[in-house]
């Protein structure tokens, strides 16, 4: 109460405190364990989320555009319908988290002026293409630094992401483009503050160690969250951990202490409670290799037992945390064995049903130049036409070669 109050007896106004802000949790946390594998967006977008619910998947990684190319004008956003299909299907399959990988040519820690800026620029069209389709996290490689040394890469980093964001967050149709209860809960946000414009959370990868790339040890990442924490970005970003890259980076996470040793340095590196997906991928490459080659779960040097350990791991287990598979497809159905692989070693069955809803993959135009496939009743129609008019028509035309 104010001292003018107090002097002329008059109450001073009552302020209720505001109700705090509680985010409801995603339709797609349902307990079951979050599978998947990264999955093809050829053709449009949605069908990469039939395509996952069809082999097993219970969450997907996309790419939003080519992965290997600086995107053209036209291609730096998503057509509002592609969009809103991605998201009325994904709500339809239950399917998350979502997670969208960024392009391979960005690189956030360049001391390269020209480099950096186009970075930055094509990272924030990465952030501005996730929030349109509602994905829950943005997976980054965070690039090299090439000779101007580790800290002076984590600073561009950090500094590339507060840039990136802000200018995402500049876009108008951006607060509309998904709804902030559709966001993976994040263990470490304070609940009662409002959310954020985009609630597409950025996880940084770690790396195999190849030259001089950041993120092979924890203390790059445990860095570069910091510094993106002291800048304010929000929301604060997360960490992926590859382990294929763990392995080539020298941790050794095939044995159970060696496993139980690498998940307690990332701990107490930035806290396992900030890692929100893990690719789980075997290895080509030995120990400590420096070279990231995946391979077919089970094949390569990390095995099964290893991922079986992995997986069912009590530090590792969780209702959010997704382990998804980036994988070779040598040959057709390479996708489905790994993602059955991944539910075998958790002991379970993968989820078979997929609720049908007009507007899915079926139902979609078909890209320009892809030639409709033939029905499955058309084509059961012609293998059973009767054998004897076969045979009638097969002696007709040997009546007529034969000569008189």
């Amino acid at each position: 109460m104010s001292d003018d109050h107090r002097n002329r007896g008059v109450p001073a106004e009552v302020v209720e405190p505001a109700a705090p802000f509680i985010s409801s949790p995603p339709d797609w946390l349902d307990g079951r364990p979050r599978i998947g594998i990264h999955t093809s967006i050829a053709g449009e977008a949605s069908r990469a989320l039939d395509t996952a619910a069809r082999i097993g998947c219970t969450a997907l990684q996309i790419f939003s555009a080519s992965p290997r190319m600086w995107p053209r004008p036209h291609q730096r956003r998503i057509p509002t319908a592609v969009a809103a299909r991605f998201r009325a299907r994904r709500a339809a399959l239950r399917l998350g988290p979502v997670a969208v990988h960024a392009n391979y040519l960005i690189n956030l820690a360049s001391p390269d002026p020209r480099q950096w800026a186009n970075s930055v620029a094509a990272f924030a069209d990465e952030i501005i293409r996730a929030s349109q389709l509602g994905a829950d996290y943005l997976i980054v490689h965070p690039g090299s630094a090439r000779d101007a040394g580790i800290a002076r890469g984590i600073v561009n980093v950090a500094e590339a992401v507060f840039r990136a964001s802000a200018e995402a967050r500049s876009v108008p149709e951006l607060r509309d483009a998904m709804p902030h209860s559709a966001a993976a809960p994040d263990p470490g946000t304070d609940h009662s503050a409002p959310p954020p414009a985009s609630s597409v959370r950025i996880l940084f990868e770690n790396t195999a160690g190849q030259g001089t790339g950041l993120a092979s040890e924890f203390s790059h990442l445990r860095d570069m969250l910091d510094a993106c924490r002291s800048r304010g970005v929000s929301p604060g970003p997360g960490v992926c951990l590859d382990t294929a890259h763990l392995l080539a980076a020298g941790f050794e996470i095939r044995t159970p202490e060696g496993l139980d040793r690498t998940l307690a340095e990332a701990h107490a590196a930035f806290g396992l409670d900030h890692v929100c997906v893990i690719h789980c991928n075997d290895s080509k490459s030995p120990l400590g290799s420096r070279t990231d080659r995946h391979e077919h779960i089970g094949r390569g040097h990390i095995g099964r037992e290893a991922f079986a350990r992995i997986l069912n791991h009590p530090l590792l287990r969780g209702p959010n945390r997704a382990f998804l598979a980036e994988t070779p497809i040598d040959r057709p159905g390479d996708d489905r064995r790994n993602v059955r692989a991944l539910w075998s070693l958790l002991g379970l069955i993968p989820p078979r049903s997929i609720p049908t809803l007009r507007g899915s993959a079926r139902s979609l135009p078909r890209p320009f130049g892809v030639p409709r496939r033939p029905s499955v009743s058309s084509s059961r129609a012609k293998s059973r036409r009767p054998v004897h008019r076969a045979r009638r028509a097969s002696s007709r035309r040997t009546r007529t070669r034969s000569p008189r």
